[in-house]
């Protein structure tokens, strides 16, 4: 595997895939787990021998098939914050122009993985694409969703990103009812919890398979202690039930996670220790 800037590539099967960084953030650990108090949060930092790291990556994966050119998520998209929205950026470094992608599939609603859609002036960035997305998440975000329980500046900021980014679509977008194989290889899997609309993606290739597990995961910690919801988990419950049954399925079939907001690259295998699961990452 080799990096290049923000980007490392990578084999899936006969796939060409590539991570592509989109923003960079400070690690807030407080926020993420606003539920949990700080002395719990480092003591089981402490217990299971993980850093709490210091930046939240945003990442984006691009996957050349013999007949396809897909990415998965379009990032934040450019905004005045610093740091943010560096995705077409990083695809052009290394020759992948926007005119290329033919299928963008969107892991679900929320800024960080739609924002990119549209550019400042709300056209397409990414204009001969075909776009699959939940058909649940499709009517969650276009009506009104039920948004009460978390912060209302982020309720403000997801409901604008949704209007801004998901409209403009409408007439390019084929809406998944179920668990689909989208195209020969990429499998949608309905995985509520972060969101209502949450889903995530296993891409398999020859004797090879690779978990794209959007927000399942936001932090390492997450795979040794499940039970740990982020603050904006909608459906906490849900969410754990789904990131335990989904951790067993990875290890249970050896299979490579990508992890969109772990530290960059995002890529490595879950794997056992005593009575926990823990992040192994690839050496880059």
């Amino acid at each position: 595997m080799e990096a290049i800037n923000h980007s490392l590539h990578f084999n899936i099967g006969s796939f060409k895939c590539s991570v592509i960084r989109d923003t960079i953030s400070p690690m807030e650990l407080e926020f993420l787990f606003s539920n949990t108090p700080v002395d719990q949060l480092q003591q089981l930092l402490n217990q299971y021998k993980i850093q709490p790291g210091k930046v939240m990556d945003v990442m984006c994966l691009f996957i050349r098939t013999p007949d396809h050119n897909i990415l998965i998520d379009t990032g934040w998209g450019v905004s005045s914050q610093p740091d943010t929205g560096k995705l077409v950026e990083n695809l052009q470094l290394q020759k992948i122009q926007p005119e290329e992608i033919d299928t963008i599939i969107l892991s679900h609603g929320h800024p960080d993985h739609i924002g990119g859609i549209t550019d400042v002036k709300s056209g397409l960035v990414f204009p001969k694409a075909r776009y699959f997305m939940c058909k649940k998440a499709w009517k969650y975000w276009t009506s009104e969703p039920d948004l009460t329980q978390i912060d209302k500046n982020i309720a403000h900021t997801m409901l604008t990103a949704a209007r801004k980014n998901l409209v403009p679509i409408k007439n390019r977008l084929s809406l998944i009812d179920s668990d689909t194989e989208i195209i020969p290889g990429v499998e949608y899997i309905n995985a509520p919890g972060h969101s209502p609309d949450h889903g995530v993606l296993v891409i398999s290739s020859g004797n090879e398979q690779l978990l794209y597990s959007s927000d399942l995961f936001h932090h390492p910690l997450q795979l040794a202690r499940p039970d740990l919801s982020m603050a904006l988990d909608l459906m906490p419950g849900q969410a754990i039930k789904m990131r335990t049954k989904m951790i067993r399925r990875v290890v249970a079939a050896n299979m490579m996670v990508f992890a969109c907001h772990f530290p960059f690259p995002g890529i490595g295998h879950i794997i056992s220790k005593g009575d926990a699961f823990l992040w192994q990452p690839i050496n880059n």
